[in-house]
């Protein structure tokens, strides 16, 4: 009976894949109306009882305790990300709804998937060799947190989500330190379906112009050299292109150089933090829409979906190639002598592009205020060429080590490891290993906590050979593998969101043992006899510096920090290196 059940329910799903020719969804983005969660939800899952080559997938948890999900399509009813893999297709996948006041990707994503599987719009051609991914709403939590006055300089859509998630946290500054649950959850997502190229659909509310649709593009200084070259000369060009060929042009992402974008702009290259740059430690092609806020919710939506399209489009077109390149990058990442881990843009170089924007006013009335204020003329618009400064170059490289050697009591830096599918073996008894480790001489953190910590902004370390002692259980870790600049990011304690920088490893920054200006008294008494060169300094210092000579406190110190009782491992950092 149950045989005959799931062949009568295979056979209505094909007759229904089959004769289904008009779109399922009634989308409302014409209205200024974005779906709640649970619809969304709800027609992705009616999207799935229909199409047998669709499935919504349960992925993880999330903070607020629901589930993440995972819509994918493919040409067949095939959903196994290894089977998939094995079958040479290239995985493209998108995520909405990180920040849920800039909703456009999750209509857009609605509207394309309904269209793709209905076969609107030719694009069944997309599935011969490639799978789309959606991750319909990342942000549950804030997406939940619904109201009219989340996004003050936004007119519609009516009503939208909140930026902060179920513990209040930026979920697109979370991804290399991991605080939420939602980060955890999409690790193993990262980790299972491993995607070729990766989007994450947003909202900007930087400079007015006359676009709906800006793209931060995969940075390619932070790619080895045959992808840089691949995104250069062939992906991110293609894109523009085809873009245009569409109703909605779509320029880069406006990142300031100065407030007049006339004057010229930047490539954005950000960090780990961020999901396009996270993506990126894997060699994936990460980036990042930016709807314009000034444009009225139907463009946004529409410039949106035109971009997943001409993104899903280039990607089955040059599935193979994106494959190789991706394969070839990963090899040749695993041969580095030296990884960057911090840039800088390079201004004596820039590209000139067309760019149509809006007379900028330095000296603009508010309407509210009466006040004077910069903003833009929208009576006046302009095409322009403008300066493009999108090379980064690395301002500094460290050696790449062949072992990171890493204590297990940081379990929560293991769990991340874990599932991300990092390889890695344990020690089997207690050991003596000669090893390199970082001291950190100095640091600087910010004054007010960022996402629930305090970044560490300025970094310097020194280097020494120590004799230390592991355990067994303890982690030893190679780096020469596929995971090479997700373990280099965070584990090189100047990378720019290094778990040091995020203060996994802030129990090295103070002290443990101390002296005492009594008790330490016989102690250094017999320290000076024992080392009488050394005693020898302190008496020079004491003849230099008055103040020095009358200062008992000053003086124990100076023995103290200056001697073996000062503990070995304060400020050293604890993973060890072997080159």
């Amino acid at each position: 009976m149950e045989k005959k059940t799931m062949f009568i329910l295979g056979l209505l799903c094909f007759c229904l894949t089959t004769i289904a020719q008009q779109p399922l969804l009634n989308l409302r983005f014409v209205e200024n109306y974005t779906p709640t969660y649970n619809e969304t939800i709800e027609m992705f899952q009616l999207l799935d009882s229909v199409y047998e080559n669709a499935v919504l997938l349960e992925k993880g948890k999330t903070d607020i305790g629901k589930p993440l999900h995972l819509f994918v399509i493919n040409n067949e009813p095939v959903f196994d990300a290894a089977t998939i893999r094995e079958q040479g297709k290239t995985l493209l996948l998108i995520n909405n709804g990180i920040h849920p006041g800039e909703p456009e990707g999750i209509d857009a994503s609605l509207w394309f998937a309904d269209n793709l599987l209905c076969k609107q719009d030719d694009l069944s051609e997309i599935l011969k060799n490639t799978v789309i991914i959606i991750i319909p709403v990342y942000n549950i939590g804030g997406h939940l947190n619904r109201s009219a006055y989340n996004r003050s300089g936004q007119t519609t859509p009516y009503e939208t989500g909140f930026r902060g998630n179920a513990r209040n946290l930026d979920l697109n500054r979370d991804f290399a330190k991991s605080d939420s649950q939602n980060a955890l959850s999409f690790y193993e997502i990262f980790n299972e379906w491993n995607p070729d190229v990766f989007l994450d659909t947003h909202t900007t509310n930087g400079s007015d112009h006359q676009y709906s649709i800006t793209l931060i593009p995969p940075s390619p200084a932070r790619f080895p050299k045959i992808m840089q070259d691949f995104i250069e000369d062939d992906f991110v060009p293609a894109l523009f292109e085809d873009m245009k060929k569409g109703t909605y042009e779509l320029i880069p992402y406006v990142n300031y150089i100065y407030h007049d974008p006339r004057q010229g702009m930047a490539l954005f290259q950000g960090s780990p933090r961020y999901s396009s740059e996270f993506a990126t430690m894997f060699h994936s092609l990460g980036m990042v829409t930016e709807n314009q806020i000034y444009k009225g919710y139907p463009d946004r939506v529409k410039s949106c979906y035109q971009f997943i399209r001409v993104l899903a489009e280039y990607t089955s077109r040059n599935s193979e190639e994106i494959r190789q390149k991706r394969a070839a990058g990963i090899q040749e990442s695993m041969t580095m002598d030296e990884f960057p881990v911090s840039y800088q843009l390079d201004t004596t170089r820039y590209t000139t592009i067309e760019f149509k924007g809006f007379e900028a006013v330095d000296k603009q009335i508010s309407p509210v205020t009466g006040v004077e204020r910069f903003g833009y003329d929208t009576s006046k618009p302009y095409t322009d060429s403008i300066k493009y400064y999108e090379y980064w170059i690395p301002s500094e490289k460290v050696k790449v080590p062949e072992y990171y050697i890493l204590p297990q009591g940081y379990s929560e830096i293991i769990q991340k490891l874990d599932l991300l599918g990092v390889n890695y073996s344990v020690l089997r008894t207690d050991s003596v290993m000669s090893v390199s480790v970082d001291y950190i001489d100095d640091y600087s953190s910010s004054p007010r906590p960022a996402n629930g910590h305090y970044y560490h902004n300025k970094v310097t370390t020194h280097s020494e050979i120590q004799q230390i002692r592991y355990y067994k259980g303890d982690l030893v870790i190679p780096v020469r593998q596929e995971r090479i600049r997700y373990l280099l990011e965070m584990f090189e304690p100047k990378a720019e969101d290094s778990f040091f920088r995020w203060n996994f490893f802030d129990n090295i920054l103070d002290q443990r043992e101390y002296f005492s200006s009594y008790g330490f008294e016989e102690n250094a008494l017999k320290y000076l006899k024992e080392h009488p060169d050394f005693k020898k300094k302190l008496e020079e210092k004491r003849a230099a510096d008055p103040a020095f000579a009358k200062d008992h406190r000053a003086q124990m110190a100076f023995i103290y920090n200056n001697s073996k009782w000062l503990e070995k491992t304060w400020k050293r950092y604890p993973v060890g290196k072997i080159y």
